[in-house]
Formats: structure tokens, sequence, C-alpha cells
């Protein structure tokens, strides 16, 4: 068809230079024009146009960018909020309170169905037709202060849900307009009058209701209430913290039998009230004042550009620094690649739990997946910004973890002097086996190692000990008094190299026995995350074997015993064994405490404890 096309041009073409001839030249111009228009007109018939031959396919598949159900049901909500943004901007308050409920409907433990509703504006029926007929295209993009972008928004649903039931009325309306599209329809019918009333509406009564219907039970399983608070508090965070606004999770379980309660339920339905709730939970804002720490607050001269970031005395796992836009999140600062790639010390810092804090933008455009910035100016600005705080940021987190560090250490300390006890207490044994009748005052000097045998610092024990009876209890120093150290303390710190520049693996100083935590083999065994200190068996098998030569060469001082090789070497590996062993049972105890002071913080007593 196009080379027809083309040889009924040039035959065209042909026939009007053979006729210029016999006419005058001023047709020669107009004759020209219209070649040129004819020629266009070929070009234009040879375009190929653009054809999606299954719009319903593109769309589902478009939706399956979504993690989770948590995140589509956001999408509705974030409509809510727009509609009425354009008074809060106006006024700085709303002119009424501004509700928005999103209501978890479970039958057997399954989810199925989800509704978001609000008392905003409402929609006309033209405009709630157009989210069928403009798929793509959104009315908010071009309002610099509204959220929505692409318009793809609405049919978040088709992910999760067969069908989203959309019931509005607005002012100029006189009913209530009902909408529904299924997941693989591909027409759709008309808005219909709803036999249903808003369940919350505005003192107008116009409101609007969405409806997900059929929830697949690979997405609803794990949505609950606790999971979709969570979820709306860390995407709207800063719109939480806005006077007059509020957003509440209800859950209610639907009995496969109609039971008293649901038959109550749909009646106060269809007068127009509200169905009884089993859970209510209001959703409110993080309160940034009530961490401990140092805030960093960049000079940046720009309104539309607000960051507070904390470095945390502990950590906070669900509020690390996260970007908001509109008072929407965004994503957390560490997962921002393009901002990360610029980073001196990437996630280490800005993914760190103990980085806490917020960055406000207005005017940086997202891209589709809402997880990442478009290149633009106004992005270059705030990574700018971020970047001129970033060295304060490493060295005010490096101290907080220091500061854990002291106590970390002084925890493993405890669990290192009850396994030093332990040991000499089997040595003694050994050395002098106790009979039924004999005194086991100690002969040989072991027993009193161990009875002197102190741990570095007076803190909580992580193995388990038989508990002191009342006796015992009163007889224990107030706080102010602190047991007097003598015998074999344990002490990890950092030790200077010898006169010859040698790294020493430990050192005695007195009954003090002092492990290089600088030595390269100590550092090649300790795991850190996150800049916490992990105990691990590896780290205490050569802790062992430290403890056990450090602590023998005392004994044979004491004791003035000269063993032979064979038995020195037998009375290392013995006792070395007994200490890891010892160290392995109180593995499991001993994670648990570390990980709960990176959580809870450390105590100040502790650290001024571990520096006398």
């Amino acid at each position: 068809a196009t080379a027809l096309r083309l040889a009924s041009s040039r035959r065209a073409a042909h026939k009007w230079r053979a006729l210029r001839s016999f006419f005058p030249r001023w047709l020669s111009s107009s004759t020209a024009n219209e070649a040129a228009a004819a020629k266009a007109a070929v070009a234009e018939a040879d375009r190929v146009n653009l054809t999606i031959s299954n719009p319903v396919l593109l769309l589902n598949n478009v939706s399956h960018r979504y993690s989770s159900l948590s995140r589509i049901v956001l999408e509705y909500a974030d409509n809510a909020l727009d509609d009425r943004e354009h008074e809060y901007r106006e006024n700085e308050a709303y002119a009424y309170p501004l509700e928005i409920f999103v209501d978890l409907e479970t039958r057997k433990g399954k989810l199925e169905r989800v509704t978001v509703r609000d008392n905003c504006r409402g929609m006309r029926l033209a405009k709630l037709m157009r989210l069928l007929e403009h798929v793509g295209e959104s009315e908010k993009k071009f309002t610099p202060w509204l959220n929505g972008q692409f318009g793809f928004g609405v049919h978040a649903f088709r992910a999760a849900a067969d069908q989203l039931i959309v019931r509005t009325k607005h002012a100029e309306e006189d009913h209530v307009q009902e909408l529904r599209i299924c997941r693989m329809d591909t027409s759709f019918a008309p808005a219909l009058k709803s036999a249903l009333p808003l369940e919350h509406a505005s003192p107008s009564g116009t409101g609007t209701e969405v409806v997900m219907d059929g929830i697949d039970p690979d997405w609803g399983h794990d949505l609950t209430c606790e999971e979709m608070v969570r979820e709306i508090q860390h995407h709207f965070e800063r719109l939480l913290t806005r006077s007059g606004l509020s957003i509440r999770v209800r859950e209610r379980q639907l009995d496969s039998k109609r039971s008293e309660k649901a038959v109550a339920a749909g009646a106060a339905r269809k007068a127009g009230g509200a169905a009884a709730m089993d859970r209510d939970v209001r959703c409110s804002a993080f309160d940034y004042d009530s961490i401990e720490g140092r805030d960093f607050t960049p000079n940046v001269d720009n309104d539309k550009l607000k960051i507070r970031l904390k470095v945390a005395d502990r950590e906070h796992e669900g509020q690390r620094a996260r970007v908001f836009l509109l008072g929407r999140r965004i994503n957390e600062i560490g997962n921002i690649l393009s901002f990360i790639r610029r980073s001196k010390h990437k996630q280490q810092l800005w993914s760190h739990p103990q980085l806490v804090g917020y960055i406000e933008v207005q005017d940086i455009e997202p891209v589709i997946t809402r997880d990442e910035f478009k290149k633009n100016a106004a992005r270059e600005e705030l990574y700018t910004a971020l970047l001129s705080v970033e060295g304060k940021l490493q060295k005010a987190l490096s101290e907080e973890l220091d500061k854990q560090r002291v106590v970390t250490y002084n925890v493993i300390e405890n669990v290192l002097g009850k396994a030093l006890k332990r040991a000499i207490r089997i040595d003694r044994n050994i050395a002098s086996p106790p009979g039924p009748s004999d005194d086991v005052s100690d002969t040989n000097g072991i027993g009193s190692l161990e009875e002197s045998g102190t741990t570095g610092a007076d803190t909580k024990v992580v193995e388990e000990e038989q508990k002191p009876t009342e006796s015992s209890q009163e007889a224990e120093p107030t706080p102010k008094e602190k047991p007097k150290r003598s015998g074999p303390g344990i002490v990890l710190r950092e030790l200077p190299e010898t006169a010859d520049g040698a790294t020493r693996r430990y050192q005695v100083s007195g009954d003090l026995i002092e492990i290089n935590t600088a030595h390269p083999d100590f550092k090649s065994r300790i795991r850190q995350k996150r800049g916490r200190v992990q105990m691990n068996d590896r780290l205490g098998g050569y802790l062992a074997n430290v403890i056990t030569a450090s602590y023998k060469q005392q004994m044979y001082e004491r004791t003035g015993k000269t063993p032979s090789a064979d038995e020195i070497y037998d009375d290392l590996l013995r006792s070395a064994s007994d200490i890891e062993q010892s160290l392995k049972k109180s593995m499991p105890a001993l994670q648990r405490e570390l990980k709960a002071i990176s959580k809870d913080g450390p105590k100040k007593d502790n650290i001024e404890e571990k520096a006398e």
C-alpha cells in the first residue's frame, strides 16, 4: 500500500511538471505549495500510531509496582488529603475537621474488604467517570501543592482485589453516585445512584467511600490493624501534626453466619449510621522532641526545604531519617541511591537506626515509583545541604557508639570473669581434691585467685546464678559503696604498643588482666552490626586462650610451681576449653543483653563506673 501511494505521488508530481510549461509563471508558486502539501500528506500517512491492544492487562501489570496492600490503601487515603489541601493552604487550618477512616473487615481471620471513608467535598459525576475514561492523566499534576502526578493511583486496587467500588456525594449532586470497576473487565457501566448512604459525611452531606472488595488472600494475610496504623504514621507523619486532621484505623470481624451483631450493623448502615467496630485506633505523629540526642539542622535559605536530623542515644528502628514530599513519605534517605552515590559514609551513616529525623521538600519531582527524585536544581540543593552536615553527623554517631561500646565491653567482662572463676575452681579441685572431712581452704595459692577474682565492672550478670538469700541481700553494699577490686579482674581496652613497637595481646597489671582490643587477632574476630559489638564463638575461643595464658602465668608465679612443657600444654588446653565452653553456654543470654543496650541506650551510671 505504501509503494502504491508513493508511485501515485510520483505520477502526480510528473503531471504537474508537464502542465507547468503550458501555464503562466504566476502558477508556479501556488503549484509548489500544493506539491509540498501533497508530499507532507504522504509522509503523515506513513507514520505508525501507538496502539495498546489490551489496556486492562497493562493497568493490572502497572499496579504490581506496589509491594504491599497497605501502600495501596494509602493511595485512596491520599486522595482525601488532596481534596481539602487548598483550604488548609489558604487558611492554615481546615474549615471543619477532616476525618479519614480505614476500615478492615475480616471473616474467619481472612481480610475480605478494605474501605476508605472521608468527609471531603466528594466528586462530581463527570470527574467520577473521568477515572475510567482518562487513564494516566492527573488533574493534580499542575497544582504544585497536590500530591498526584501520574493518574494511576485509582487503579492500584488491581494488584490485590477483584473490584473497586466508589461511592461519592458532591454538593452539586442530588444523591450518592456509585461506580464499580472490576479488575478484568474491559468495559464499564456508568455510575448509578447508590442504594446506601455515606456512613461518614461532612456537615453538608458530602464525602467519598472507596471499597476494595474481594481481597486476594496472598495480599491480605499480612495486613493487620497494627500494620496499617504503623504504615499510616510513617507515610503521613508530617501531615498528622496538623490540628483538625484525624486518621483512624478500625477493624471488624464478620461471621460466616449473620449474627445478631452483624444484623444490627447492617441495619445501622442502611439507616445512615455507623457500623459497630471491634477495634478503633487513631494514628498520631511521632514526637522527635522525646528522643534524647543531638540535633543537626543545616542552614538552608529555602522556605520549601526543611531539614531536621538527630543522632539519638539509642536505636529507633522505625524512625530512620526519611524524605517527605508535600507531607508524604518518599523513602528513607539511606535508600535514595542517587544521593548515596555521592555520600562519603553511605548507608553506614544514613541508614543507621540512631540517625533519625525528617527532610521536608515541596518542589522536587518524584519518579513514577515514588522512591527516587528526578534530577533538577531543587534536588541538587537538597543533596548539597545534607552533604554539608555529613561529617558532623558521622562524628556524633561515632561518639554515641563509643558510649555503647563502653557498656558492651562492661557486660562482656562480667561474663569473662564468671568463666574465669569457674576455671580457677576446677584447677583448685584438681590440685587439692577435697575429702569428706578435709579443710577446703587452699594450700597451693590457687584459691586466692578465685576468692579475689572480680569482673571489670558491677553491672547486670548475664549468666544465671543462684538467687541470693535475704541475709545475703541485706549484706550487699549500698549503691554508693562499690566493691573494691582485687584478684584477676578482666578489662577490655586498647593497649599501647611495646617499646619495640610490638602489639601485645594482653598485659597483667597487678591482679588485672587487660586484653588488647586493638590487636589484629581481636579485631578480626569481633563482629559489629551498625557499630554495635556482637559476641560470637570465634571471639569467645580467642578470649578463652588469652585469659588462660595470662591467669596461668599468675598461678605459676604465686604457687612457685615449675611444670614440664607437657604439663603446661595439657593445663592450658584444659583450662581454655573450660572457659570456652562456659562462654558458649552464656552466648544466647549475652547476645540478648548486648542487643538491649543498643535499644535501651547506655545507662549514664554504667559509663561513669567504667570510667572509674
